[in-house]
């Protein structure tokens, strides 16, 4: 009886490992992507530090409104696609 609860609660820690495992794996998947994406951002010279060039504050951004809608960001949370 003991031993059938000890072998319950060791499969319950060994399901929670690999849940918790498979979550973390897919953030860091989907958080690199992301990243990937706002680098495209960036190359464009309409946003971050590049926005505050003269050549980002002078040109009309077209390659970045085709990102926004062609590769937009998965979780858009610096708001450059709104």
């Amino acid at each position: 009886m003991i031993q059938d609860v000890q072998a319950r609660d060791r499969t319950g820690i060994v399901v929670a490992v690999v849940v918790g495992s498979l979550l973390l794996s897919l953030l860091i998947l989907v958080w690199r992507e992301n990243e990937r994406r706002y680098a495209a951002f960036a190359m464009t010279g309409c946003f971050e530090d590049s926005a505050r060039s003269a050549l980002g504050t002078s040109q009309d951004c077209t390659g970045a409104k085709r990102l926004c809608r062609d590769a937009a960001p998965l979780l858009d949370w610096r708001r450059f696609c709104h």
